[in-house]
């Protein structure tokens, strides 16, 4: 019989401590809102760039959080170039840019991700204009050099854009977000006379191609 009660004893008291453990095991996980808000951001570095180089680029974008682990983005922007080479031709382009992408927060702080780190990944494209202008070319042997132009060109270029970025939130809905860029051309359509040395949103036509760039950001 004493046995018998020493097991129901010990029973007890195995029941007492695991149910604790159990209860906490199937705790419901807090759930996150759906939607947690949306980001406008201004680019300002290719504003700024441009007291020092030749090109000039601001942008804006919205970026929808869907429950702090998604992030689709929207960016619009707008770039030119205006640059003479060494040999004294002038090359402008200009034109509007567009970014489509998701990014993904790889760590967040904040009920609504107010600081985080995230990679990303975005299609940009751009229909663009350029000209060359002050060619130098010789009438022949005896001709004396003569300039031309090369005027109202018509590209079309389309790039993949890995991102990574940091956001960090400076005051109330501000924030102050910086991402590395690393892109590379999937297509370019030539002028009908040239082929494009610069495309807005992109940069110098090369492959593959990085850009650093600074927003500010407002959470609505």
């Amino acid at each position: 019989m004493s046995c018998f009660t020493s097991k129901l004893t010990l029973l007890a008291a195995l029941i007492c401590l695991t149910g604790p453990l159990y209860a906490k095991k199937k705790a419901p996980k807090a759930e996150v809102p759906f939607y947690r808000g949306i980001n406008l951001g201004v680019e300002f570095g290719g504003s700024a760039m441009s007291l020092f180089s030749d090109s000039w680029s601001a942008s804006a974008k919205l970026d929808l959080n869907i429950k702090n682990a998604y992030l689709p983005t929207l960016e619009i922007g707008q770039a030119r170039l205006d640059k003479v080479g060494a040999t004294g031709i002038n090359y402008t382009a200009s034109g509007p840019f567009f970014k489509l992408g998701l990014n993904l927060p790889i760590a967040s702080h904040g009920p609504k991700a107010e600081d985080l780190f995230y990679v990303g990944l975005h299609y940009g494209f751009s229909p663009f204009t350029y000209q060359l202008s002050q060619l130098t070319y010789s009438g022949g042997y005896w001709g004396q050099p003569s300039q031309t132009a090369i005027n109202d060109q018509h590209g079309f270029a389309g790039w993949a854009d890995a991102v990574a970025g940091v956001r960090v939130n400076i005051l109330g809905p501000l924030s102050l977000g910086w991402s590395l860029h690393y892109r590379s051309l999937i297509h370019v359509s030539d002028g009908t006379q040239s082929t494009p040395a610069y495309i807005p949103g992109y940069g110098q036509n090369v492959k593959p191609n990085a850009a650093i760039n600074t927003h500010l950001y407002f959470r609505f």
